[in-house]
């Protein structure tokens, strides 16, 4: 399946670079966190440690650098040079690119008064130096908030462990030299416990949620390149919808169609691609697509195999087949249930950076059973 709506090249190292400099800063906050200097064990020296922590915040730097052109270069987005540096500025998911925009300005700060240690003094670079504690979540946050991948399987698996590596050194510096200090020690357990949960309370109800493109503040005229064209109608179409809901024969409709858009790796070098997509005005109003194939260069699968199921939330399925043609973002697929069969056409328009999609649907009798 080929999206008329291809993602770039810039996008997807926008993406990438942005996965990598999470992990990277991940892994330099835990070190960092844990307490790097009393970090060893007897096979790996305190010395490899530094210089694991120190080489994973020099390279969370540079992705992070191409992670802020490419956004920039990328066509899509109207993300300016300026967005980077300045939060909530940005006509492009302003509150979510201003986290990025905070999260890049701590950790330039901080590299800045560790190359510039001497002349700072070692109060002021180790004040600064704490900034990077705060950068982790923000990151975390801008990432899902502004990032496409937020649904994805493997995004909130990465998502999990990274959370999951922060808690432990979180746990690990706690620990040592317990009870010393222990007003500080129980604030950071319950500040811990509290930020987990409000990202567990966050997730369904922002990124993971429908309609979260508008909602975090995706302009309208990057949504209305998903803008359906006018839903052609029938002189049959709303009673014939009923009659396929209900008794007789199913009949001829069209309505317009949203919803969204998910791809998943099943097995090696194979991927799905699951649509599902709500009728307007109609009886059989849910269609649920799916395609099984491999991914082909420029953003698509070669389709494989496929399933489509056509009925109502409570009944998906009245009526189920496959596609027979495909082509691009055009769809035919040919369902029947126990009153019939349908052909269905559906013109679709897809956003692959928000995962929504918009189109039409016209459903013909099919002929021959």
């Amino acid at each position: 399946m080929a999206s008329s709506v291809g993602p770039s090249a810039l996008w997807y190292l926008t993406r990438g670079t942005g996965t990598v400099t999470l992990v990277l800063l991940t892994i330099s906050v835990a070190l960092g966190v844990a307490n790097v200097r009393r970090t060893h064990t007897e096979r790996v020296p305190r010395f490899v440690v530094e210089a694991v922590h120190r080489t994973a915040s020099l390279l969370a730097l540079g992705f992070l650098a191409v992670h802020i052109v490419t956004s920039v270069l990328d066509p899509f987005a109207p993300i300016r040079l300026i967005d980077t540096v300045v939060p909530f500025v940005s006509a492009y998911r302003p509150v979510w690119l201003g986290l990025g925009a905070i999260a890049s300005d701590l950790l330039i700060a901080v590299a800045l008064t560790s190359v510039s240690r001497r002349r700072f003094g070692y109060r002021a670079w180790r004040l600064t130096h704490w900034l990077a504690y705060a950068c982790w979540p923000v990151a975390l946050v801008h990432g899902l908030g502004t990032g496409s991948d937020a649904k994805t399987s493997w995004m909130l698996a990465l998502t999990a462990g990274s959370v999951l590596v922060v808690l432990a050194a979180v746990g690990s510096r706690i620990a040592s030299g317990w009870p010393d200090h222990a007003g500080v020690r129980f604030s950071a357990i319950a500040a811990s416990v509290f930020a987990v949960i409000a990202l567990l309370i966050w997730l369904p109800t922002g990124p993971l949620s429908s309609g979260w493109a508008k909602r975090a503040g995706t302009p309208s005229s990057l949504l209305a390149a998903a803008t359906p064209v006018s839903a052609t109608t029938t002189s049959t179409g709303r009673s014939g919808a009923a009659s396929s809901a209900g008794g007789g024969a199913p009949a001829a409709f069209g309505t317009s169609v949203t919803g969204t858009v998910g791809q998943s790796q099943i097995r090696h070098r194979l991927v799905r691609v699951d649509l599902r997509l709500a009728l307007a005005g109609q009886p059989l109003n849910a269609l649920d697509i799916r395609i099984d194939g491999h991914p082909v260069s420029g953003g698509g699968v070669a389709m494989t195999s496929s399933s489509v199921a056509l009925g109502t939330p409570a009944t998906p399925a009245l009526y189920s087949g496959r596609i027979t043609a495909l082509e691009g973002t055009s769809i035919e697929a040919r369902v029947s249930g126990e009153r019939g069969s349908l052909i269905l056409l559906t013109q679709l328009q897809i956003d692959p950076r928000s995962g929504s999609v918009t189109g039409t649907l016209n459903a013909q009798p099919a002929t021959g059973g």
